[in-house]
C-alpha cells in the first residue's frame, strides 16, 4: 500500500466507515457514477452488501443517488458537501477531546504519595525539546540555576534563548543564577545579545558568580517541583526530574554554591 493510500485509508477511518463502506466509496471514486449491479460485479460483492454500504455512505452525506431510465445509480457528492462533512466531524473530535481533557483534570484521582517522573533527552534537538516542555508557569515566580552561559550559548544559540525567555520577561518570573567566573563579560556586554536587552535593567535576574577555576558544563534549572538537567558540553543530552524532594535537595546543594559566589563588579 503506497503513502497516499494509507493516507487515504486513514482519513476514511475518522469517519467511521465499515471496510465494505470504503471498498464501494473509493470504487465509485475511481470509476464514477456507477449502478449497484456494476458495483456488486466489480467489487465481487453480494446486491446487498453494496446496498448497505450505499446506505451508509448515503446518511453520511459522501455519495449521492441519481434516478434515470436506466434504474438508480450512485456517485460522488459534490465538493461542498464533502467539505461540510469534514468540517462537521473536526469539530466533533474537537468538542471530544476537550471533553475526554476536561473529565480526566476534574475527575483523576491524587495519589497521597508523588510519584517522581523522568525523561530523557538527547542531541542539541533534544535538549531545546527538553526547554520547550517545561513552560514558565504562573504560579511559580522564581527559578534555580546553575547555568554555564557561554556553553549553553554556544549549543542552543542565542535566537532558541531569546524565545525561551520571552514568556518570562512577559510573566516577570524572576531568576537566581549562579555562573561561571568567565561568563562576567557577557553581563557586562549585554546589550550585544537580543535575548538579555528585554532585562537590560536586570529586575528579574540575580547573578552570582561562582569562583575563579571552578568550571563545568551541565547546567541545571530548579522550577517549581522540577529538575532540568541540560549538556552544554560534548555529550549533548538532557534528563528533566519531575519530583518534589529530588528539587527540594537540589536546590540545597544550588544554594550552597550560592553562598559561595560573587555578585558581578563593576
Amino acid at each position: 500500500m503506497t503513502t497516499k493510500e494509507i493516507s487515504i485509508e486513514k482519513s476514511l477511518d475518522i469517519l467511521g466507515l465499515k471496510p465494505s463502506s470504503k471498498r464501494v466509496l473509493l470504487a465509485i471514486t475511481e470509476h464514477g457514477t456507477s449502478a449497484v449491479a456494476d458495483l456488486a460485479s466489480l467489487l465481487s460483492m453480494p446486491k446487498s452488501s453494496v446496498y448497505d454500504s450505499l446506505d451508509e455512505l448515503s446518511q453520511k452525506g459522501l455519495v449521492t443517488e441519481y434516478s434515470s431510465e436506466r434504474g438508480k445509480s450512485f456517485g460522488i457528492s459534490e465538493k461542498e458537501q464533502l467539505a461540510r462533512i469534514h468540517s462537521e466531524k473536526i469539530d466533533e473530535l474537537q468538542s471530544a477531546h476537550s471533553s475526554l481533557i476536561s473529565f480526566i483534570q476534574n475527575h483523576s484521582k491524587v495519589d497521597a504519595v508523588g510519584r517522581p517522573k523522568i525523561k530523557f533527552y538527547s542531541g542539541v534537538q533534544g535538549i531545546k525539546q527538553a526547554f520547550r516542555d517545561m513552560p514558565w508557569d504562573k504560579k511559580n515566580e522564581e527559578g534555580y540555576l546553575m547555568w554555564p552561559l557561554q556553553d549553553m550559548l554556544d549549543t542552543l544559540g542565542e535566537e532558541f534563548l531569546k524565545w525561551h525567555a520571552a514568556p518570562r520577561f512577559k510573566n516577570n518570573i524572576y531568576l537566581n543564577v549562579i555562573q561561571k567566573h568567565g561568563d562576567m563579560i557577557i553581563q557586562k556586554e549585554k546589550l550585544k545579545y537580543d535575548w538579555l536587552k528585554s532585562d537590560y535593567e536586570g529586575n528579574l535576574n540575580r547573578i552570582r558568580y561562582a569562583k575563579k577555576g571552578v568550571d563545568w558544563q551541565m547546567s541545571y534549572w530548579i522550577y517549581g517541583d522540577k529538575c532540568l538537567f541540560a549538556s552544554g558540553g560534548i555529550e549533548k543530552f538532557a534528563f528533566a526530574v519531575a519530583s518534589k524532594e529530588f528539587c527540594q535537595m537540589m536546590r540545597l546543594m544550588w544554594q550552597e554554591m550560592w553562598n559561595g559566589a560573587e555578585e558581578l563588579k563593576s
